[in-house]
């Protein structure tokens, strides 16, 4: 296979499964190791590439949001920003605090099983109990702070970033189609934060520039399967549930489970 193929391969299974309910973060380690990518050549710049693009991609699609916020601070109407400052807060200080342990330890693929189980429990439960009564504009700061704690144990590789803060919408009461708005609002400092976190951490300057073709072809794929992805799911959810997601998610851990007891894995 050749760099640029496995560049936009990579590219579609990070735009796609960053905003689909199944954990962006375990299908690109599966999927690395399935074809046994050299680290040299998909490294830090190739990461940085793929947060920048799924990044673009959900900055454009909710620009007019963006803009709004924007407008409301200029104004002085500082609740929904703040709102979405406060449940940012979270996720931000559990990347700092648990980078090594998410970085080394859970990525391994009894964890990342683990994490597809757990968290499709949490998405029927969700689906179970919440209320779907209410709209974006009645959030809180006490509703910023559980959906930002949930953001922050998406850092969990298998639980989905997107899932778990569309869950813990639906906990607080929210509509189905806001607590998923919601949920890419959280997600878009984020991603961007993890971009630039990556690319602070590229020591060797001359890795940015290299294999410049594969660093192209991951953004591009990322931002283009990141957009569908969004455009997709924000209308998918409006009238469905995340009932099919937990069903591959729960087929794929036990493949997962099955190939480590065979040792295939």
């Amino acid at each position: 296979m050749s760099d640029q193929v496995a560049a936009l391969i990579l590219g579609v299974v990070q735009g796609l499964t960053e905003f689909l309910p199944v954990s962006s973060t375990a299908h690109l380690i599966l999927v690395s190791d399935a074809f046994k990518l050299d680290p040299d050549k998909f490294g830090l710049s190739f990461d940085v590439a793929l947060h920048l693009g799924t990044a673009l991609a959900v900055l454009l699609y909710f620009a007019s949001t963006w803009v709004g916020l924007v407008a409301d601070v200029l104004r002085g109407r500082w609740r929904l920003p703040l709102v979405v400052i406060v449940g940012t807060i979270p996720a931000a200080i559990a990347g700092v605090l648990f980078e090594t342990a998410v970085s080394t330890t859970l990525r391994s693929a009894v964890y990342i099983a683990i994490g597809l189980l757990v968290g499709s429990a949490i998405f029927v439960l969700a689906e179970r109990l919440g209320a779907r009564r209410r709209r974006l504009g009645s959030l809180t700061l006490l509703d910023a702070v559980v959906i930002g704690a949930a953001q922050a144990i998406a850092l969990v590789p298998g639980i989905s970033r997107s899932g778990i803060t569309i869950s813990a919408g639906l906990f607080r009461g929210l509509e189905r189609g806001d607590a998923t708005r919601f949920a890419f609002l959280l997600a878009t400092p984020v991603i961007l934060g993890a971009g630039a976190k990556t690319l602070l951490d590229a020591r060797k300057l001359s890795g940015l520039t290299a294999e410049l073709d594969v660093v192209a072809i991951g953004f591009a794929v990322s931002f283009v399967s990141g957009l569908a992805a969004v455009a997709f799911m924000v209308r998918y959810l409006r009238t469905h549930s995340l009932n099919v997601f937990v069903l591959y998610r729960v087929v794929l851990a036990i493949v997962i489970l099955v190939a480590l007891a065979l040792g295939a894995i």
